[in-house]
């Protein structure tokens, strides 16, 4: 393996602080329930709103990327360091999961139709030198319904679009009456935001999890029907800080996911590396790229 609505319920995080009306008898006061309910409503559609159009806009960043996939004998790991700067993106994906040797680093210069591998050593016999150039992964669909913007197509920002956007199904779904929300607001204005996404929506996505086709075919509605528990931090103008899903799906064999995207900081143009000369970059045909990656996988088993 590999690589917005309504809220049915709502609850009151500690951390935030909450001017209710009560009902009272003597001695007693309650929160009003429905006051309750529809501030959190408010408030979670707004902190919504605020990640939606950040999300997806050319980002200067660094961060960390994992995506886990456990299902018995089967299983997935990859994680990332990412560098996302300027607008057009520039992006520099480093390995750091793999085993020593076995890592595959993916350098994108912003404008270029063409990514730059720089193979780890077990992996450089499959070309002359370590970098080598293929056709780039990262192309933004034009005026694509419904897209969260350009930088979605990126490392660590494509997952974290992938969660927002299994969420949003989720919540727009028959199972959306399941998908209880919590929101804590801190003093400097940054939010956690606690939610769950189904099994099916995140499946739906298409890109988050790579597993195996007899896997999925396997899943019963009720697997389907499981919510991922989701966690979503922002900063106090709505913008990302983290996101992730992690949680298990109790199938005949049981289905542990998990995956994230972290902000750690603000790139900048020296943290990408200098692009290596022309006489250091083997050229691999777009026909012979799908037998390249094979070879790659070959390997790293």
């Amino acid at each position: 393996m590999h690589r917005p609505r309504s809220y049915a319920v709502l609850a009151v995080a500690g951390a935030a602080t909450l001017a209710l009306s009560a009902c009272t008898t003597t001695g007693e006061a309650f929160p009003d329930a429905a006051a309750q309910q529809s501030y959190m409503q408010d408030l979670a559609d707004a902190r919504f709103e605020l990640l939606a159009a950040q999300i997806g806009q050319a980002p200067d960043v660094t961060g960390s990327a994992y995506v886990h996939a456990v299902s018995g004998d089967l299983e997935s790991h990859e994680n990332d360091s990412v560098v996302l700067f300027g607008d057009p993106t520039s992006s520099f994906s480093q390995d750091k999961g793999s085993a020593d040797g076995d890592t595959v680093d993916v350098y994108h210069q912003a404008g270029n139709g063409f990514d730059l591998l720089l193979l780890g050593g077990e992996l450089q016999e499959l070309a002359p030198t370590e970098w080598v150039a293929v056709q780039t992964r990262y192309v933004t669909p034009e005026d694509e319904e419904g897209s969260l913007g350009p930088a979605c197509v990126f490392p660590g920002i494509s997952i974290a679009c992938d969660i927002y956007t299994a969420v949003e199904a989720t919540r727009a779904s028959d199972d959306g009456s399941l998908n209880n929300v919590v929101v804590s607001m801190r003093n400097d204005g940054s939010s956690q935001i606690s939610t769950s996404a189904s099994l099916e929506s995140v499946l739906a996505v298409g890109t988050l999890f790579d597993l195996p086709e007899d896997l999925v075919a396997s899943f019963t509605e009720d697997d389907l029907a499981t919510m991922l528990p989701v966690t979503i931090f922002q900063n106090a103008d709505g913008g990302l800080v983290k996101a992730e899903l992690s949680g298990t799906v109790d199938s005949e064999t049981p289905l542990q996911l998990q995956a994230g995207f972290e902000v750690s900081g603000t790139s900048t143009i020296e943290d990408l590396p200098t692009p290596p000369s022309g006489f250091d970059v083997t050229v691999i045909p777009a026909a012979d790229q799908a037998a390249f990656w094979e070879k790659i996988e070959e390997l790293r088993k």
